[in-house]
Order: C-alpha cells, then structure tokens, then sequence
C-alpha cells in the first residue's frame, strides 16, 4: 500500500513537473520538435559513441528536397543526366538535462511540498533547455544585420528584405528581440507621431509586431563576444562539393565545411564569429541569381588556421549558394566586432527541438 502510494504521487509529480515545464519555456516552446525514434539508425553515424546507449545518444537523419539544373532543349546526351544527392541532416540526441533529488515519504504527503518541489525541477530545466536553444541559434545564425548603433524598429525592415534575398518570402518569421533592443524600440514607438500605431509602446512599453515578423521579447539576455581577428585571409582556393557520402560512406552533413584562413586561431575567431569574403556573394536559392550582398560564414568549430564554418561555400551546381569560390589571399571581415547581446530573426524552421 505504501509503495502504491509513494508511486501515485511521484507519477504524479513528474506529470506536475513536464506541464509546469512545457509552460515556462520561452524560446524553445515556439521551436518545432523533431520527434526521434528509439536507437534509430545506430549503424549511420561516423562515430560509434554517438549511439553509445551509455550516454543517451543516438542519430537520425532529416532528408532535404532534390535540386536541379534546368537544361535548354530537346534533344539529351548522356552528360545531360543528374545525380541524385541525397542530402541528410544528422539529428543527434546528444544532449539531456536532469536533476536529481531525494523527497522522503513524509515529505510526499506534503502536497504543498510536492508543488514546490515539481515547480523547481520545471523553472530550472526549462530555463537551461531555453539556453541551449538561444545559444545554438546565436552560434549558428548565418544571415547577420550588423548595426553599429541603436536597434531600431525599421531595422525589422532590412531583416524582412534580408530573408526575402535568401529565398524566405514564403515562409513564416519570427523575430526574438533581446530585452535591451525590446525596450530601445519601445521607447522608440512611444515618441513617435501619433499617425503611427503605438497605443502599446506608450501605455504598456510593449511593442507591435514589425515588419511581417511575429515579435517576442527575450526574459534574459546571452551576448555574442566581439571577435579581436585582423588580417585574416584565405588560404587556398576552396570550395565544398556536396554529395550523399563521405570517404567512409556515411552520410554527409553538407551544411558545413573546413575553411582554410591564415591568421584565424581558436581566440580570435571563437565559435560565433560572424564573417564574410571578400568576392563571395550569396545567391538567391530559387533563381540562383547573385544578390550583390557577401555572404555570411560563422565558425561552428573553432581551430587554429581551419575552423569549421556554416554554411559550406558552394559555388557551382544546383546547390549552389555562393557567387564565386573563395580565392587564395581573399580578406576576411569580421562582423561582430563589438560585445552585443543580439536579436534573432529567423523561420520556425530553422531550428529543431
């Protein structure tokens, strides 16, 4: 009877904990979850630890659509037919998030306890799930405004056109705007003509949604360290060619790719750092056309002379999203140059849960 008992109350308690949880999260509530099978393909991953089931992890793929190069004519060749590339992203369970604690019996006849104690697992859990998600998206973001002063609310403007040039117009967005850049705009709106909706912003200090974002506002802020790296340039014309395996025939993360640059070292080009190439535009996804703006790199794997850097510069073929292949002696411009706590913006696509 006690142990029934003990067990009613514990199941639920961890019921208590995951709503509490699932109500608190932030960021992270708004990220669509990517639902993983048991050991699932514990036979693709380059590396056997990453289905150790001693850890937790195991790896799934998320398969991405088929591209093509549009040819004039009627009349085919052999040359003329395309490979199939099956483009994989490797999703890892690689990271779990406990706490461990004792509640005697006694104290689970306490039912005023047992809250307490369910609300504490869920703040603190949800609040270093909602890191790692701000934190993974800071580190990996790839289409940068860099603005030099105040964030303003027009600055949702060149987000929204940004996206617009990297093929996003179709998709929803989502702007998470850092309690520093809420309030500025805020303040901002409330001195503003009366001809401008800004009831909110003077009565409340709560903004409207900008642009064609739905707009949140962060609860804490994480910054981005300014990069101390000068003189940075290429080290060898480089380029990725993307294809369906790597040298073992496991599949390749085409999203990344190793960057030769001299000059760059684990301090002064941490993981973060946001960086273009001199001669290196992106391109329009859809028409492939160049959009006269640098592309923008960050280093995913800080190394010395070769970080790993998001995305992978390609510059030929159907996959291409650069203008030109990055050339020997090319400058590197590092963006973040100054302490910031940024703002995202972004498709609720772009990251998984």
């Amino acid at each position: 009877m006690a142990n029934e008992l003990a067990h009613d109350l514990m199941c639920t308690l961890w019921e208590k904990t995951t709503e509490e949880t699932g109500m608190k999260m932030a960021l992270s509530r708004d990220l669509n979850k990517w639902e993983m099978g048991g050991d699932s393909n514990s036979d693709r991953a380059a590396d056997s630890a990453d289905n150790s089931n001693s850890t937790g992890s195991d790896r799934e793929y998320i398969p991405q659509e088929y591209r093509f190069e549009v040819q004039d004519g009627i009349e085919s060749t052999d040359s003329d037919f395309q490979d199939l590339v099956d483009r994989m992203i490797p999703v890892n369970r690689g990271k779990s998030k406990r706490v461990l604690a004792t509640i005697d019996a006694k104290g689970l006849r306490d039912p005023q306890r047992r809250t307490k104690v369910a609300e504490g697992f869920a703040r603190d859990i949800a609040n270093a799930i909602d890191v790692v998600c701000y934190r993974e998206m800071i580190d990996s973001a790839t289409m940068v405004i860099q603005n030099t002063g105040d964030f303003e609310y027009n600055t949702g403007i060149d987000a929204e056109t940004l996206m617009l040039n990297y093929g996003l117009g179709a998709y929803s967005k989502k702007l998470f705007l850092s309690n520093k850049d809420y309030a500025k705009v805020a303040k901002e709106l409330g001195v503003a003509s009366r001809d401008t909706l800004v009831n909110d912003a003077i009565s409340r200090a709560k903004i409207p949604d900008l642009a064609t974002f739905d707009t949140m506002r962060s609860d804490y802020l994480l910054s981005l360290a300014a990069s101390s790296a000068t003189g940075v340039t290429v080290n060898g014309t480089q380029e990725h060619t993307v294809s369906t395996y790597d040298a073992n025939d496991f599949y390749l993360d085409n999203r990344s790719m190793t960057l030769n640059l001299t000059g760059a070292t684990t301090a002064n080009m941490p993981v973060g750092t946001k960086f273009t190439i001199d001669g290196v535009n992106f391109v329009h996804p859809e028409t492939r056309q160049d959009s006269g703006e640098l592309l923008t790199f960050t280093v995913k794997v800080a190394a010395n002379g070769a970080p790993e850097v998001y995305p992978a510069l390609v510059a030929s073929g159907p996959y291409r999203n650069a203008s030109a292949i990055a050339s020997t002696g090319a400058a590197v411009t590092v963006l973040n140059i100054s302490n910031s706590a940024p703002s995202l913006f972004y498709t609720p696509e772009s990251t998984v849960l």
